[in-house]
């Protein structure tokens, strides 16, 4: 309320009032009904969005909160002493939590932070219901419900974030199996089904980002085809899957003092890194980019074992395996696997990409490597073009040379 005022005009009562005007909330009314403000009208907001909102609040604020009853012997002491002294040599763990602020001085003493608790708890039951990370192995590409129920093994581990970071981890490595492939030079290889960075940057995630004022935990499935790590909580309203998509280290984080102190002690790299990480590195070894879903409950990073190429593709880039290309080489190469002639417009669209840099430099190193030679030059592309009525660059000028 702004201003209010009772004044009576020809013996009638008028009550004047001003109140501030409701350009960016959502006001829900005592019949339930939720409105929003949009120029100069009154719109109706779903409820479910309402609700969204509200828990997106909370999550928000969790980890900042002080947290009643809970004292310093409560937490995990010779943890904390020994990140301090990699702080600072002879911090105290009092000072060390203050520095960061987890932990901040009253009259009543020192008092905790939510985040402090989450970190670093001995007995973390007393303060949350479900940290953990449970990790379910799955007969199948799907999980079955009722009497098809195809979980083979499920285990679950429990702890603080710290804890969680390395037993889960160690609980986690097993299932990262190792399958033999028919590798370059005509021998076979043990090669991880998932690469062991990626995965590891995907709980780290997990552990850091997902919502805590949600009681559920964070789930690991490993299907036959690909593994999902699901942590509680939406994907924040600030970012959106494209954004993520993107991977231009577009960030925001829900726990802000748990990522903080995630990242100061080198457990987490820079903030906004790890989605990037692990689609670099699903990409270095020709597997299928990850996907990522988010609904109002979970957010979830699926990686794939399977690789980009099939299996004659993969046979093809193996001929080339001595010349180390990069992943724009070895698309630009398999354009000729079949012996066809190469348009510069089929590598433009082989990159994804119409920068001329680029071009530039993969055909370059791809021809002074003698796997891509010319035989149509410029000036004859251009006549050719002009003589066929095309665009210059669907001329095809290039050809595939196989190593002896």
């Amino acid at each position: 309320m702004v201003y209010a005022q009772k004044i009576t005009i020809d013996e009638n009562t008028i009550l004047f009032f001003q109140v501030e005007k409701g350009t960016s909330e959502i006001y829900q009314l005592r019949d339930g009904r939720a409105l929003a403000r949009k120029d100069k009208s009154s719109v109706p907001v779903k409820i479910s969005r309402l609700q969204f909102e509200r828990q997106e609040i909370i999550s928000r604020e969790y980890d900042r909160q002080l947290v009643d009853g809970a004292i310093i012997g409560d937490l995990d002491i010779p943890l904390i002493q020994s990140l301090a002294n990699s702080y600072l040599k002879g911090m105290t763990p009092e000072k060390y939590l203050q520095q960061l602020s987890l932990a901040e001085y009253t009259i009543t003493g020192l008092r905790l932070r939510r985040a402090a608790v989450l970190l670093f708890a001995r007995d973390i039951s007393k303060w949350h219901p479900r940290s953990q990370v449970r990790i379910l192995k799955v007969n199948g590409n799907e999980l079955l419900p009722g009497d098809k129920y195809n979980v083979i093994s499920d285990e679950i581990v429990s702890g603080n974030i710290y804890e969680l970071a390395l037993k889960a981890w160690e609980a986690l490595r097993p299932y990262l199996a190792q399958k033999t492939e028919f590798g370059a030079g005509g021998k076979f290889e043990q090669r991880y089904s998932y690469p062991e960075e990626a995965c590891r940057e995907g709980l780290l995630n997990a552990l850091a980002h997902r919502d805590y004022s949600n009681s559920n935990g964070i789930e690991v499935y490993i299907f036959d085809d690909r593994l999902e790590i699901k942590s509680p909580g939406a994907l924040l309203s600030t970012l959106t899957i494209n954004d993520l998509y993107a991977l231009d280290n577009r960030h925001e984080s829900r726990n802000s003092k748990i990522a903080y102190t995630l990242n100061v002690s080198k457990f987490m790299r820079e903030l906004g890194e790890g989605m990037k990480r692990i689609f670099t590195i699903m990409r270095d070894i020709d597997r299928k980019p990850p996907e990522l879903y988010s609904n109002t409950n979970w957010f979830t990073v699926k990686l794939f074992n399977q690789a980009i190429y099939s299996n004659k593709q993969q046979e093809f880039l193996n001929m080339f395996a001595k010349f180390n290309l990069t992943n724009n080489q070895k698309k630009i190469v398999l354009l000729g696997i079949e012996g066809a002639n190469v348009a510069p417009d089929d590598i433009y669209k082989a990159m994804n990409s119409r920068d001329r840099d680029t071009y530039d430099r993969e055909v370059t190193g791809l021809r002074n490597l003698g796997i891509l030679n010319q035989f149509r030059s410029n000036a004859n592309a251009t006549i050719f073009a002009k003589k066929n009525r095309i665009h210059k660059s669907k001329v095809e000028r290039f050809q595939i040379r196989i190593p002896s």
